[in-house]
């Protein structure tokens, strides 16, 4: 039998870690695993490469995709993706549940939900296994609004006007009262 050269074994190591191409990074505030291993935040390193072939599977709270590009994609808790390279570009493939975009450009990631390519008709929107949803609200509650009611909620608080303020006296805002 012949021996192989330990110095041979790291630079064949090299060129095969070499090869593997960063597709993104991913980030969490909650535990999630990469690559079927389970991975802490808040351990000093911010953010995780997502390599070609990658798993990620979000844990409790959002898990946070973001491309070279800009492009970012949110898994809601629990939910599932397969990160990949295909033709120079970047791949996600939803596994299982829910999955939110914010690409700079309609192809600047592939998407697929289960075995489907999905064609965003937006730049923004949410993928699920069964196609795109509607990324805004129907209604009052557009995007705009919800930002606006949080920002004002923010404003109040930082004024020191909670609920038990408005619950103290002025008009009902309910039409039925």
């Amino acid at each position: 039998m012949r021996k192989v050269p330990m110095a041979t074994c790291c630079v064949l190591a090299a060129v095969v870690g070499w090869g593997q191409n960063q597709v993104a990074t991913v980030t969490s505030s909650t535990p999630f695993t990469l690559r079927g291993a389970a991975v802490t935040p808040g351990q000093g390193v911010p953010t995780w490469p997502v390599l070609a072939g990658d798993a990620v599977k979000a844990g409790n709270a959002l898990t946070i995709m973001t491309f070279p590009d800009g492009s970012v994609l949110t898994l809601d808790p629990e939910s599932e993706a397969r990160i990949d390279f295909v033709n120079g570009k970047p791949l996600f493939q939803l596994l299982k549940g829910v999955a939110r975009f914010s690409l700079k450009s309609i192809s600047a990631v592939q998407l697929e939900a289960g075995n489907k390519i999905v064609i965003p008709k937006d730049l923004t929107g949410t993928l699920t296994l069964g196609g795109i949803r509607a990324a805004s609200a129907v209604g009052f509650w557009t995007v705009g609004h919800t930002v606006a009611v949080v920002a004002g909620a923010g404003a109040a608080a930082g004024a020191g006007i909670g609920i038990s303020e408005a619950a103290r006296g002025g008009s009902p805002v309910s039409p039925s009262q």
